[in-house]
């Protein structure tokens, strides 16, 4: 059995853009790429038997993925021992696609030849036109091509990405606002990041955030903000929170008491009281109702702190607020 130099193994990432290519061509080619380590165009068609038109194809399948850069020359070309192109095509030892990275520059005619092969592209070129309400226009359309091709998205996938969008921009606007094809884009970078790749995975990240939607919203009525988002340091504060294993209805204490005890909110006295909670392993209302009882004042009947200003109708109204956003 041949072994190969470490060089010229095929990267996790360039096998996950081979196979979402779906074309055994390209394949072929590539790993005839890796194998020599060069690029000799007359001696691959050559060895694999491949006529002109299938192999030039597969060379533009090959670029769109990235995986191969444009010809410069029809010619051969070599590779020098720094990996430097002197003329031709070059092709990375080890590709890898950055979601950080614009992708490449697609063509109108790109996208119609893939529509033509891909069923599944065509699907999604359709789908995305009901989302948004009205025909694709040229950018559109070229941009939901570098979404498909370039953060490797499979169809399923894709197909729950602008679905997950849509709900949102339905759900932030009612029906003034369809959502853009940028937004798509956005969203599908936010998921090549995370390497959301499959749909188990995407299921996942979408309940996940309709959790945190929900949750937001009740936090939002216990803390009394209409009609804004949090800001930067609410967020901070509240992602901390959530991190320390605080249900909603605990936060919502927290603020009862600090409004109370302060006649405003102070976001720096509510995270002490939170803080001081999770120190001392107190996170659900029954660990705080039945742990966190101060010592009281001479001459008080009553707690002053912790348990002692629950506001039951506040919570109440949370704990709604949460089953409601639960069943939906």
């Amino acid at each position: 059995m041949v072994k190969s130099k470490p060089e010229n193994i095929v990267s996790p990432q360039a096998a996950d853009l081979l196979i979402s290519l779906r074309d055994g061509d390209a394949a072929l080619l590539y790993l005839f790429f890796c194998r020599h380590g060069f690029y000799e165009p007359e001696r691959a068609r050559t060895e694999l038997v491949m006529p002109e038109e299938r192999f030039r194809y597969a060379c533009e399948r090959l670029e769109m993925k990235g995986l191969l850069s444009p010809a410069e020359h029809s010619g051969s070309s070599s590779v020098s021992a720094e990996g430097n192109t002197k003329a031709g095509k070059s092709l990375p030892p080890d590709t890898h696609v950055s979601p950080a990275e614009d992708p490449p520059a697609y063509t109108t005619r790109d996208v119609s030849n893939r529509a033509d092969a891909d069923e599944e592209f065509a699907a999604i070129l359709n789908e995305a036109r009901l989302l948004l309400g009205r025909p694709l226009s040229s950018p559109d359309l070229v941009k939901m091509l570098g979404i498909y091709d370039h953060f490797s998205l499979p169809a399923e996938v894709m197909m729950e990405l602008m679905h997950f969008v849509a709900d949102d921009y339905r759900r932030r606007y009612q029906e003034r606002r369809r959502p853009t094809v940028g937004a798509f884009e956005r969203e599908a970078r936010k998921w090549a990041e995370q390497e959301i790749r499959d749909f188990d995975a995407a299921e996942r990240y979408i309940q996940k955030v309709r959790d945190r939607q929900s949750l937001d919203g009740a936090l939002k009525e216990a803390m009394q903000i209409q009609d804004r988002d949090f800001t930067e340091t609410e967020q901070a504060l509240i992602s901390q929170w959530l991190d320390w294993g605080f249900p909603a209805e605990s936060i919502a204490l927290a603020y009862d008491i600090t409004v109370t005890r302060n006649r405003k909110f102070k976001p720096g006295y509510m995270n002490g009281i939170l803080q001081n909670w999770h120190q001392h392993g107190l996170h659900t209302l029954q660990e705080i109702r039945e742990k966190d009882r101060p010592p009281r004042s001479a001459g008080q009947g009553k707690a002053v702190s912790g348990s002692g200003g629950i506001n039951t109708g506040l919570l109440e109204a949370i704990q709604q607020t949460m089953n409601l956003g639960r069943k939906e």
